[in-house]
């Protein structure tokens, strides 16, 4: 197959050919560029002096997202029940965790974070929800079996770059969830 042929294949198609023709290197690393360019993928080198930024860049929001201010009420059920779904769907999932620990308004709706801590990869187990009034606890454990908890104010998903936003009560920090592609 020719660099050409791999062009005129939309994302999955790709995906699916490298997945049955694992030694053809010249398909996957199409199938990366692809990605990167539809912002599906991102390369971030923790020794990289400008990580911080590129992070960043790729938490950004999308067009396609759904934020829910943890408002146990009918007229948020439909939010609930999505973002629900999508955390529980990590269960015994590879997950990047972003944390910024303090946030700098950037105009309207706008943040950015100040601090950002480095990116840690872990095996999410567990995951869970105790929806209350106006707080959410969002409940997980990770590889080394200890529990996590956050009380969320808001909760975004990110539907096109899967990462989950986790806004706690202390509105200066701020979780990510993203998943990992397999």
């Amino acid at each position: 197959m020719t660099l050409a042929k791999y062009q005129g294949m939309n994302r999955d198609e790709l995906r699916d050919y490298v997945l049955k023709h694992r030694e053809d290197t010249e398909a996957f690393y199409a199938y990366v560029e692809l990605s990167k360019a539809e912002g599906k993928m991102t390369s971030i080198n923790p020794d990289d002096e400008n990580w911080e930024e590129k992070v960043i860049e790729a938490i950004r929001y999308s067009n396609n997202s759904i934020r829910w201010y943890c408002d146990n009420t009918e007229k948020y059920k439909k939010q609930s029940q999505i973002i629900t779904e999508w955390w529980h769907n990590l269960d015994n999932k590879l997950v990047t965790k972003y944390h910024t620990e303090s946030i700098k308004n950037t105009g309207i709706a706008g943040w950015k974070p100040d601090k950002l801590n480095r990116p840690v990869k872990f095996t999410i187990t567990e995951p869970s929800l105790e929806i209350g009034q106006f707080t959410t606890l969002v409940k997980y454990r990770d590889e080394d079996n200890t529990i996590h908890q956050l009380e969320a104010v808001a909760i975004e998903l990110d539907i096109d770059k899967q990462n989950l936003f986790v806004w706690t009560t202390t509105s200066e920090e701020v979780f990510i969830f993203s998943a990992e592609k397999a």
